[in-house]
């Protein structure tokens, strides 16, 4: 009998667990625009003139920053509440898939969303 409850505990555990890995504490995406030739929005304008995209993790804030440039707008969106393994899985999907889509917080939304189970909220 006793190991059936100390089984059932362990379950029970491990249950509690994966719900409290799964479940971010709210995660928005919001986005930043601005012309290229604002020197005032931009302090990374040589390489912004040409096509550009990157990411940059910020682990004190839980933020992933993605810059895109099309060479006359740039675009920031700041993804905030995913964990580094969340924020690494979407990059992943999103690498799959930045071929055949355009990057929106719509579309990045439902990558996260997708990705890690949980709602996400856009910021304006």
């Amino acid at each position: 009998m006793r190991s059936l409850q100390r089984e059932h505990l362990g379950w029970e555990l491990m249950a509690s667990f994966w719900k409290r890995r799964a479940g971010s504490q709210g995660v928005t995406v919001s986005r930043a625009e601005a012309q290229v030739d604002d020197a005032e929005a931009t302090e990374l304008r040589p390489r912004l003139t040409v096509q550009f995209f990157a990411r940059a993790w910020d682990a004190e804030r839980r933020c992933d920053y993605w810059v895109a440039s099309d060479g006359r707008r740039v675009t920031c969106f700041t993804i905030s509440g995913l964990t580094l393994q969340q924020a690494a899985a979407v990059r992943v999907r999103w690498d799959a898939l930045r071929s055949r889509t355009e990057l929106s917080e719509e579309v990045l939304a439902d990558l996260i969303a997708d990705q890690t189970g949980t709602s996400v909220t856009l910021v304006s």
